[in-house]
């Protein structure tokens, strides 16, 4: 704070007053004491009145002063145990690849996850396609030729062990079908069997299910000889590697190369071929096989028809099980074990 001016400013040289000589030692002394006074009084005055802050107790003092410290070291252990997890986990992982080099990056992947969407039996298709969810299957009707381009379905071991419905052969149009499915008279007298795509005895464990692969849009046209025999020996083999397996996918439908030959009104086209294919994605194998048949009477051993995916995949243009990793897929579908099937 500037101290006060406790005597009067000088007067200019040119009118400097003349002064009583008896008063001037007094007066001046007096002054001075008085300002003196003053200028103690105001600095008293301000520090009574100043806030002092509140004052810490020792404790508080080293509790503040060492918290940057546990917040250093807690950062330093986290980051130790980081390292020590990290150093822990990468060993592990190389001797598992050295282990096991060809062990695919897939080892890890949740099946469950992408096996539990309502569509992952379905092959790949487009919103214009035309899919019928049935009881216990679905399919996808193929308008041109007045049939199933595919079916598919999941086949369980537990549904084939509490099998109890019989069949009634109720053959009938499908309602669902909304540009109308072939019909019953299509196949009078044709010479052709209503083959099944989806086979009756694979939902004999539900009485609807088994109802609705009677509808017209779960046939086929197919030579009797095949029908009842090759064909028939194929679904009874799937149903035992159902059991074996505890459940399987599969989907099956015509391989149609041309459509000259036909049937009835709505000319149901005669397939030559017809396909199936198998998964197995549950541990300890996850496998895949595929099977290609002529439509026509065979005594061949089952096997020799089998192909892998892919082959089936270059033959009908179809895409099947399109949710499974891109590895996974590329692994199962590239080749076949056969006698991880028999």
């Amino acid at each position: 704070m500037a101290k006060r001016k406790t005597s009067k400013p000088k007067a200019s040289a040119k009118k400097r007053p003349t002064k009583k000589s008896g008063n001037k030692s007094g007066g001046g002394i007096a002054a001075g004491l008085l300002g003196v006074i003053i200028i103690l009084g105001v600095i008293v005055s301000y520090y009574y009145t100043k806030e002092d802050p509140p004052t810490k107790s020792t404790d508080q003092r080293q509790s503040e002063l060492s918290q940057p410290k546990r917040a250093i070291e807690k950062e330093t252990e986290s980051k130790e145990a980081a390292r020590t997890a990290e150093s822990k986990a990468q060993p592990a992982e190389k001797e598992s690849k050295e282990t096991n080099p060809d062990l695919p990056d897939y080892e890890n992947v949740d099946a469950y996850y992408f096996t539990n969407s309502f569509d992952f039996a379905w092959p790949a298709y487009d919103v214009d396609d035309l899919v019928v969810e049935h009881e216990g299957f679905t399919l996808s009707y193929d308008e041109k030729n007045e049939q199933a381009s595919w079916v598919a379905y999941k086949l369980e071991k537990s549904n084939l062990d509490r099998a109890r419905f019989k069949r009634k052969d109720n053959f009938r149009e499908d309602p669902l079908v909304r540009t109308g499915s072939a019909s019953l008279n299509d196949y009078k007298k044709s010479g052709y069997d209503r083959g099944h795509l989806a086979p009756a005895a694979d939902f004999t464990w539900s009485e609807k299910a088994l109802d609705h692969t009677f509808f017209m849009s779960n046939m086929s046209p197919q030579v009797p000889g095949f029908n009842r025999g090759i064909w028939k020996r194929l679904e009874e083999q799937v149903r035992d590697w159902a059991r074996a397996n505890g459940s399987i996918y599969v989907v099956t439908g015509p391989i149609i190369t041309n459509r000259k030959d036909r049937i009835g009104t709505n000319k149901v086209t005669i397939p030559t071929s017809y396909y199936k294919v198998i998964l197995d994605i549950q541990e300890p194998e996850l496998k895949a096989i595929g099977f290609v048949m002529e439509n026509k009477k065979s005594d061949n051993e089952l096997l020799s028809f089998a192909v892998s995916v892919d082959k089936v995949e270059e033959i009908t243009g179809l895409d099947f099980f399109p949710s499974i990793p891109d590895e996974l897929e590329r692994k199962l579908e590239s080749s076949i074990s056969v006698s991880s099937w028999k």
